[in-house]
Order: C-alpha cells, then sequence, then structure tokens
C-alpha cells in the first residue's frame, strides 16, 4: 500500500516547504545532507517508502520494510541564534507528539530522542548538524513505526510499538507528514523557552525512579531536569545528582 506517492503528488505543504518522494533510498538523512552540500533551502523535505540503510541514535539501524514506517529527514537552515542540535530534536518530537495527540494517543518523549506509546518506542528521531559549502546546515531525520498490521515485523524489538496497534487502524502516512509539517511550521515562528516547556511538559517518567545506563554503568535514580544543552540530571538514590550527556533511559 502506497499512501505517499500519490498523496504527495496532490499534498500542498506550507508555505515555504518543500518535499521529494523517493519510493526506495539507503538513508533519508544522506539525501538531505547531499542536497545541502548542493545549497538546497531549509524547509527541504525527503521521505522514502523504504529505507536501507537507516540509522537512529548510537549507530543502531533502523529497521522498515516498504509500507510499514513514515522516514523522512528535514533540511533546515540555523539563523544566528545557533541552538544546539537538542533544540531541533525538541521540534520534531513536539510536533509528532501534538499530531499524535490530535488521532487521540498519549505519547510520551523519552529523553533524549524517543517517542512512546504504553511504554513502547513508536518513533525515532535523529538530528545532526554539519557545515555544508561553508555554511551552517541541519538535518533531522525521523522514522515513525506506522504499521501495516498489528503484528511487528521481524527484526523490531519487543520494546517497540506501532500506530496501528495504539490506534487499532491504519494511518495515512501522506497526511500524517502533513499534519507534522503544519505543527513544524508553527513551532519555527515561536520562541525557543516556549518549545522547551512544551517539551518539558511530555517528558517520560520525569520525576520517577528510572534506570539509565551512562559510560557502561548502570544508573537507579528520578529525573530531576534536562538542560538547555540537552545533559540530563538524575538524581540518584543516595541523594547526589548525576548529569548524563549521552547515556540512555532503559524501558
Amino acid at each position: 500500500m502506497n499512501d505517499l506517492d500519490p498523496f504527495l503528488r496532490e499534498a500542498v505543504p506550507p508555505a515555504g516547504w518543500q518535499v521529494v518522494y523517493e519510493p526506495v533510498v539507503g538513508s533519508t538523512n544522506d539525501l538531505a545532507r547531499q542536497a545541502a552540500e548542493r545549497g538546497w533551502p531549509g524547509r527541504s523535505v525527503f521521505v522514502a517508502d523504504e529505507q536501507r540503510a537507516g540509522r537512529g541514535r548510537q549507530g543502531r539501524q533502523w529497521l522498515a520494510p516498504p509500507g510499514f514506517g513514515l522516514l523522512f529527514s528535514l533540511l533546515l537552515r540555523p539563523g544566528q541564534e545557533r541552538l544546539p542540535p537538542l533544540h531541533y530534536t525538541m521540534l520534531a518530537s513536539v510536533s509528532l507528539a501534538e499530531v499524535l495527540e490530535q488521532l487521540g494517543l498519549q505519547p510520551a518523549i523519552k529523553w533524549p530522542n524517543d517517542l512512546l506509546l504504553d511504554d513502547r518506542k513508536v518513533a525515532g528521531i535523529l538530528a545532526e548538524s554539519f557545515l555544508a559549502a561553508g555554511a551552517p546546515a541541519l538535518v533531522v531525520g525521523c522514522g515513525v513505526n506506522v504499521g501495516l498490521s498489528h503484528d511487528l515485523p521481524v527484526g523490531l524489538p519487543p520494546t517497540a510499538t506501532t500506530l496501528f496497534a495504539s490506534a487499532g487502524r491504519r494511518i495515512h502516512r501522506g497526511d500524517l507528514l502533513l499534519r507534522i509539517l503544519q505543527r513544524l511550521d508553527a513551532w519555527l515562528a515561536e520562541p525557543p523557552a516556549r518549545l522547551r516547556r512544551a517539551w518539558h511538559a511530555r517528558l517520560w517518567h520525569k520525576h520517577q525512579v528510572i534506570r539509565a545506563v551512562e559510560g557502561g554503568q548502570e544508573l537507579v535514580g528520578t529525573i530531576e531536569a534536562v538542560a538547555d544543552d540537552g545533559t540530563l540530571t538524575l538524581r540518584l538514590l543516595d541523594g547526589t545528582t548525576r548529569r548524563l550527556v549521552s547515556g540512555e533511559l532503559l524501558l
């Protein structure tokens, strides 16, 4: 079922945005980076039905058979404010969360870059900043497990879920993308502080005891806050605090 190509041929994205569809790619992030090197403008979106070399955080592979996921990458051109990559992860996370809420779902944002439904991962986001032809550029890759049935495809971990499983119906991927772009466009016009508040309001297990891994060490503590630079403060059971830079929260 290809609910992307025919839909995107007729769909009208928000003003200033352009969408490029490819049926099969290695990685939509790679497409966006290549476009940045060729001087493409910000608010360009690259979407695929299938990607064969997708990647997530810490080098993990993002598995997505044909028709299963909504896979897209945003090319953005940061302004003079030079916000950290986490800001753009927040941008995508909040925009996607709002769209899922419109569908009657209750997503939570798991630090630093996952969206969960009922404590299971439904989407991942990866932001990468770099210089392209001497100018700053930023790519935000998003992968959403839309699903074709209640069954997870082979290779997807049991901690994952799909929109089909949570909503009980097939979600149209083209409509989903268009709704996300509309929310992205709206949030790009808002002050960063307001976006951070919206992100924190949806933070998974905030002020609850969780397990985390940082540098190979497992930690147990309470999520206190996330700083503007993306680091997470964990209050350990002995009352001390630990700042997590590149760790992972465990489901």
